[in-house]
C-alpha cells in the first residue's frame, strides 16, 4: 500500500565536524561492529583505520574502507564521475545532506553541515515508544503500571530527518516514519516514530554537489542509505550487514551510459596474504586467505588459522532501461544473473553483477594501478583498463594480445559455468594463483550498467557484506562456506519488504518499508518463531488475524520446501525432514506481509 501520509524534514543542528563527512554511527548487536559514515564512506576511519570488525570482539577487521561510484555521460557526451575511494579531497566527491530537487540539485555548506550526522534506531526502542502510545490512548491502559520508570523519547526520534523543507526546494520525503496519528506531520511527542529494516539501522543521505577535486562536476545524486543488520543468536544473520541506497537524480540532467558501482579495499585481517575472487552466478566479490594462516601483519589483526572469507553481494541491483517487454531468461548478461526476467512481468528486469574488477594500489603499472582521471574511474567501471584495453581471462586479467579472450569477470573460479562474462564461450576455471609477498594490494569494484537517468529518476541498489568461516579444511573451505551462506541470506532478503518494491514507491509506509506496520497490526508484522536452533519442531503462537492463511518455508534459494496452514494458537511445524541451514517464513495477509526465520540443526 502506498503511503498517503506526507513525510518530511526536521532541520536541526550537529556537532561541528570535518568537512567531508566524519560523524559516523556503528551496527553492533550481532556479531559484527560496522561504521558508516555521513559522507557514504564505509568503515575506515582518517586517524584510526577499519572498523569493520568481525566476529565482534575479535579485533579483526575484514574490510577497510567501501563506497559508491556513479558515472553518466551528460548531454554532448561529457563524462561526469562521482565516487568514493579514501577521503582524501581528491578521492572524495560526496558530502553530507540533500539537495534541492528544482534541477539544480543544490545545497548549501550549511544545510550539509546540519546533515553532518548519522541516526541510529533499533526495533526495540520502536516497539516501546510505539506501545507507550498506544497506551496512552487506551483507556484500559495504566501508563503507571505498563511503564513504571517512565518514558524517555530516544534522541534519534526526536531529530529523525523524516520531512524535507519545501520552502528550500527539498524533496518532501527524506525518511520513512509511522505516522502515528495520521495527521500529515512528524512529531515523536504525539507518537510517531521511524522506521527501519532489521533490529538495528542506520540511516543517512549524502550528495555529490560539493565535491572537491579538480575539475569534478557533479551529476546531482541524492543518496538516502540504511544499512542494518539482525539480531539472531547465533545465525549466519549474524555475520551479515545489509545496505540499501536509494538514489535520486536532483539534476535536469539525462545521463546516458550510466554505470552504478561499488568498491571495497577488502583487508581480510592481514592484507598481505590476501586474494580476491568473485562468483557472477551469486553476484558475489569475495576475498580469501591464500594459505590456511593468517598472521597479524602492518598493526594489524590476523584471523590466525583456518582464516575465514569475507565478500559483498549484490542483491538488488538497478532497472534495465525499459523496452516494453518481458525480456528473457537467457545465458547472456544481464539476463544471466539479473532479476525478472523471463517472468511475465514487463520491464521489471534488473541487472546483475555486470563486470568485477580489480586494481592496484600504489604500483607502477599505470595501466592498472589507482585510478586519477575521470575515465579512470569511468573506464573501470566498464571493466576497461586506464590504458584504454578490456580485460582479458586468465593471467592478470591484463593482455596486449589481441587474440585474448575479453571478459567481464576478475577471477570467477568455475563460477560462470555458461561463459556469461566471455561472451558465450565457456572458460576453463580462473582464480589467483600466486602466493607471493610481492603481489600488489589488490581492490575490487563491483559494476552495472549501462543504464539511462533521466531527471528526477529513482534507482535501488540492496547489497549485504557476509562472513563466513568453515571449521575445517583450509581457506578454501571458507570460500565453500560464505557461498553457502550467501544463498541463505539472499532466501531471506527475498522475504524482506524492499525486495519487489519498486523505485517510484520509496519511501513507502511502515507496512512496506519498515520493521513495524501500522498500529493494528503490529504484533503481527513479525513472526516469532522457536526455539532457534531446532532439530525436529518449531513452535508459532499465531493470532486469529492469521488463522487459516498457508506459512510458506523457503529454502537458500527461495524454493518453497514446506507449507503449513495456520490455526488460531500455538502451531507445530515439522522440519525434522528438513537439511541443516536457514530458512526464512512467510506469511501474507491483508495486504501485510510477515516474515521470520527459523534455523534446523
Amino acid at each position: 500500500m502506498r503511503n498517503t501520509y506526507p513525510l518530511v524534514v526536521l532541520l536541526f543542528v550537529c556537532s561541528g565536524q570535518h568537512v567531508l563527512g566524519q560523524a559516523y554511527g556503528e551496527l553492533d548487536i550481532n556479531n559484527v561492529r560496522a561504521r558508516f559514515y555521513a559522507n557514504g564512506r564505509v568503515s575506515r576511519d582518517t586517524i584510526t583505520g577499519p572498523h569493520f570488525e568481525v566476529p565482534l570482539g575479535s579485533g579483526a577487521m575484514s574490510l577497510y574502507t567501501g563506497g559508491l561510484w556513479i558515472a553518466g555521460q551528460a548531454t554532448g557526451g561529457q563524462t561526469r564521475v562521482s565516487k568514493s575511494l579514501y577521503d582524501s579531497f581528491y578521492e572524495m566527491d560526496f558530502y553530507p545532506g540533500p539537495l534541492t530537487n528544482d534541477g539544480s540539485a543544490s545545497i548549501t555548506q550549511q544545510v550539509s553541515d546540519q546533515y553532518n550526522h548519522v541516526w541510529k534506531v533499533t526495533r526495540t526502542e520502536i516497539l516501546t515508544h510505539l506501545s507507550y502510545f498506544d497506551c496512552l490512548n487506551d483507556p484500559n491502559c495504566d501508563v503507571a503500571i505498563e511503564f513504571p520508570g517512565g518514558y524517555t523519547i530516544p534522541a534519534a526520534f526526536l531529530d529523525w530527518p523524516a520531512m524535507g523543507d519545501v520552502s528550500e526546494a527539498q524533496d518532501l520525503y527524506l525518511a520513512p516514519f509511522f505516522d502515528f496519528n495520521a495527521d500529515g506531520q512528524y512529531d515523536p511527542t504525539t507518537g510517531d516514530s521511524p522506521c527501519i529494516l532489521g533490529d538495528q539501522a542506520l540511516y543517512y543521505i549524502f550528495n555529490d554537489h560539493l565535491g572537491t577535486q579538480a575539475g569534478h562536476v557533479p551529476l546531482g545524486i541524492e543518496v538516502r542509505a540504511m544499512p542494518f543488520v539482525y539480531s539472531t543468536g547465533g545465525s549466519a544473520l549474524d555475520g551479515t550487514v545489509f545496505v540499501h541506497y536509494h538514489m535520486i537524480n536532483q539534476s535536469s540532467q539525462t545521463y546516458t551510459n550510466t554505470m552504478l558501482g561499488f568498491f571495497n579495499d577488502f583487508e581480510l585481517g592481514c592484507a598481505d596474504d590476501d586474494f580476491i575472487g568473485s562468483d557472477p552466478s551469486r553476484n558475489l566479490a569475495y576475498v580469501y586467505n591464500w594459505d590456511d594462516d593468517d598472521q597479524n601483519c602492518n598493526g594489524a589483526m590476523g584471523y590466525g588459522t583456518q582464516p575465514p572469507a569475507f565478500g559483498m553481494v549484490l542483491l538488488k541491483g538497478p532497472l534495465v532501461d525499459p523496452n516494453a517487454l518481458d525480456d528473457p531468461a537467457s545465458n547472456v548478461l544481464p539476463n544471466w544473473n539479473g532479476q525478472g526476467f523471463g517472468d511475465g512481468i514487463i520491464d521489471n528486469e534488473r541487472f546483475g553483477l555486470e563486470h568485477f574488477m580489480y586494481f592496484n594500489r600504489n604500483t607502477p603499472d599505470n595501466c592498472c594501478n589507482d585510478p586519477y582521471l575521470s575515465t579512470d574511474y569511468y573506464n573501470y567501471l566498464r571493466g576497461i583498463w586506464k590504458d584504454g584495453l578490456t580485460m582479458t581471462y586468465g593471467g592478470t586479467g591484463y593482455s596486449v594480445d589481441p587474440g585474448a579472450v575479453q571478459c567481464s569477470f576478475m577471477y570467477p573460479g568455475s563460477d560462470d559455468p555458461v561463459g556469461a562474462g566471455t561472451g558465450g564461450v565457456v572458460q576453463a576455471p580462473w582464480s589467483e594463483t600466486v602466493p607471493t609477498p610481492a603481489a600488489p594490494d589488490r581492490r575490487g569494484l563491483m559494476s552495472m550498467g549501462p543504464m539511462t537517468m533521466e531527471p528526477g529518476e529513482h534507482m535501488d541498489l540492496f547489497f549485504a557484506y557476509v562472513y563466513a568461516r568453515a571449521a575445517t579444511g583450509g581457506a578454501l573451505a571458507s570460500v565453500a562456506a560464505l557461498q553457502a551462506r550467501v544463498d541463505s541470506v539472499r532466501a531471506f532478503a527475498s522475504t524482506l519488504p524492499i525486495w519487489n518494491t519498486m523505485e517510484e514507491e520509496y519511501p513507502a509506509d511502515c507496512e512496506a518499508l519498515a520493521t513495524v506496520g501500522v498500529r493494528e497490526a503490529l504484533a503481527n508484522t513479525n513472526l516469532a518463531l522457536f526455539p532457534v536452533p531446532a532439530s525436529d519442531l518449531v513452535r508459532m503462537n499465531v493470532p486469529t488475524a492469521l488463522a487459516g492463511e498457508p506459512l510458506r518455508v523457503h529454502d537458500a534459494t527461495g524454493r518453497v520446501v514446506g507449507l503449513h496452514q495456520l490455526v488460531s494458537g500455538m502451531n507445530e511445524i515439522d522440519i525434522s525432514a528438513l537439511a541443516p541451514g536457514i530458512y526464512s517464513c512467510s506469511v501474507v495477509a491483508e495486504r501485510t506481509r510477515h516474515t521470520g526465520r527459523l534455523v534446523k540443526e
